[in-house]
């Protein structure tokens, strides 16, 4: 009893902080269920990804209603993150736990570095991304020059106004996903590590879409990568179940949460995580 508590409390909090900086809360459950708890390292990455896929699911249902998601944009990154998954997802079946734990730990100590050099040189772009002229409510419309489907906008509740964007780079942020899909499929922490800082710093996109767009390509590259996860056996639902309902609780706070908070705010909560983890 005590341990479906420490689950179900463990996915709380996963879910909570996942569901808000759009890092699927993988890089929480992970270490959590396999040096606290004691599960078996493979076992934890198992459930990290069923848990990544609830997370995704219980956040962006918040998102396509409030209309932050760039769906084009999710979707052309995806197809790269899903090929890495994949990749990632089939080679875990050959590492042993204590190479994945030094993976793990790596991963989490350049995850600290990418959020400091995010915090540090991305402040202007945190509020408006690559912001282009007629970002208040009055004006909602992009400019006609060079039109793009990856163009869109969104009204942020924190500023009182609608703020539109023009994605660049969208060539060098998918490529970059690719890497985002690899380590989604090997550690179970979702990719969006990776993903949000690339979406923000690299395409110049507001950190609230960058986020958002992050949870919705989470859920697509978890369903891929748990499928293989379940053939090898690395999935106990004893230990999944519980975990999972904390995690979708935890979202969906997170998700109302995350619509109320200042951008900047979210920024301090990915610096916090990364440091801590790491």
């Amino acid at each position: 009893m005590v341990l479906l508590l420490n689950l179900f409390l463990t996915g709380i909090f996963a879910g909570l902080i996942g569901s808000v900086i759009g890092i699927g809360g993988g890089i929480i459950v992970v270490p959590f269920l396999s040096l606290l708890l004691k599960v078996p390292i493979h076992l934890a990455i198992g459930t990290s990804i069923v848990a990544v896929l609830a997370t995704s699911l219980a956040s962006s249902i918040r998102f396509f209603k409030k209309d932050i998601i760039n769906i084009p944009l999710g979707l052309v990154m995806e197809i790269p993150t899903t090929a890495g998954s994949i990749i990632g997802s089939v080679s875990v079946a050959y590492l042993k736990s204590d190479a994945l734990f030094i993976v793990f730990g790596c991963f989490a100590f350049v995850s600290g570095v990418l959020a400091f050099i995010k915090d540090r040189f991305s402040k202007d772009r945190t509020l408006s991304g690559n912001a282009l002229p007629g970002n208040d409510s009055s004006k909602d419309t992009l400019p006609s020059a060079k039109p793009s489907i990856f163009d869109s906008g969104y009204y942020d509740e924190s500023l009182k106004r609608r703020i539109n964007y023009r994605p660049k780079k969208v060539a060098a942020g998918s490529a970059v996903s690719i890497f985002a899909g690899l380590l989604s499929g090997l550690l179970g922490v979702g990719g969006g590590i990776i993903k949000v800082p690339a979406i923000n710093i690299i395409m110049g996109v507001p950190i609230r879409v960058a986020a958002a767009t992050s949870s919705y390509m989470i859920g697509i590259t978890a369903v891929v990568s748990s499928i293989i996860y379940f053939y090898n056996g690395y999935i106990n639902p004893d230990i999944t179940i519980p975990t999972v309902i904390g995690v979708l609780i935890g979202a969906t706070a997170g998700s109302f949460a995350a619509g109320k908070l200042k951008s900047r705010y979210i920024v301090f909560i990915i610096l916090i995580v990364f440091t801590c983890i790491s």
